[in-house]
């Protein structure tokens, strides 16, 4: 062998040295990558191909709800792979995937509703139980004018001011009003976790297909609706020391059970605007109903019953 070759043939040794070290050094990491990969496969189903291969699945995405809120926004089935990668960024990925191993989610397979504020997705526990798992958005500034919900609660005096932990402060808000209704007989959903952005609770439907809200639909019994909405709200009032603080038929499922929902913005009782959003959440119940042809109560004496004392000047003009 020459002089020059026997130079090259160390190089090329030399070359695949490097390289496998490299790989070695790489495999941890490239493992970790393609785990949260496969996850990602489970979790966030192709919608377009599932739907042509599950008929509840299509059934689903159809029963989305048309009007949430003035803050919702429409989504159809060509859009949901968008409506997905919008919310879900490299941190939540992560989030997700760790509730996987802590065995929490086992897989998501679409989208229930979207909303500036947060997504849900329809998911099931490693168990088989139905989940909806609501993803809060980090990057929307949406935010900002929900800081008079959180801001006087004394469970949240320190947060930071930064977005991101106002979003994780917001969701750990959520769960925590929901385990305060749940304890207190409210009919809500039942808190599951809540990590970071990601707050599971339970899944108000049936394979896959969720139960509508109230404005969605025509009431079975109104007036039965009506008396249940009250007992829940005094129920939350009373016993959770809560008021919802955006109570109206857009936040209520039907099924035709009520389900009080979107609690995150609810504030204790001794907030300094607790009586004026609970003042505002029985106008908004009161309108709704005696659009029913329900006989409402009036909301001065509703409010009289709850509070102890009738609704004062400010609260009624504010």
């Amino acid at each position: 062998m020459t002089k020059s070759s026997k130079k090259s043939s160390k190089i090329n040794k030399k070359k695949r040295t490097t390289k496998t070290t490299s790989k070695g050094s790489k495999s941890k990491k490239a493992v970790k990558e393609e785990n949260e990969e496969q996850f990602l496969d489970e979790v966030l189903l192709d919608i377009d191909e599932d739907i042509e291969h599950d008929r509840e699945l299509r059934d689903a995405d159809n029963l989305q709800v048309k009007y949430i809120d003035d803050q919702k926004i429409k989504i159809k089935d060509s859009d949901a792979r968008k409506v997905v990668e919008s919310v879900l960024d490299v941190e939540t990925r992560t989030t997700l995937f760790n509730l996987r191993k802590r065995k929490v989610i086992d897989y998501m397979t679409g989208v229930i509703s979207t909303g500036k504020e947060a997504n849900v997705y329809h998911a099931y526990s490693p168990k088989g139980d139905e989940l909806a798992v609501k993803i809060y958005r980090t990057s929307t500034n949406i935010f900002k004018g929900l800081q008079i919900y959180i801001l006087g609660d004394p469970r949240f005096n320190r947060i930071k001011r930064d977005q991101r932990s106002f979003v994780y402060a917001w969701a750990k808000k959520e769960f925590k009003n929901l385990s305060r209704a749940m304890n207190a007989k409210v009919t809500v959903p039942k808190p599951i976790a809540c990590l970071k952005d990601v707050v599971v609770m339970e899944f108000i439907g049936e394979k896959g297909l969720p139960h509508r809200i109230m404005k969605e639909q025509e009431l079975i019994d109104p007036e039965a609706a009506y008396k249940e909405v009250l007992v829940n709200m005094r129920k939350l009032y009373t016993k959770a020391n809560l008021v919802h603080a955006d109570l109206s038929e857009y936040n209520i499922i039907y099924t035709p059970k009520v389900y009080f929902i979107d609690i995150s913005q609810a504030v204790l009782v001794d907030h300094p605007y607790a009586e004026i959003f609970l003042y505002r959440d029985i106008k908004n119940i009161t309108r709704y109903f005696y659009s029913q042809g329900v006989k409402v109560k009036d909301p001065d004496k509703l409010f009289e019953k709850l509070v102890g004392e009738p609704p004062s000047i400010q609260v009624k003009t504010f």
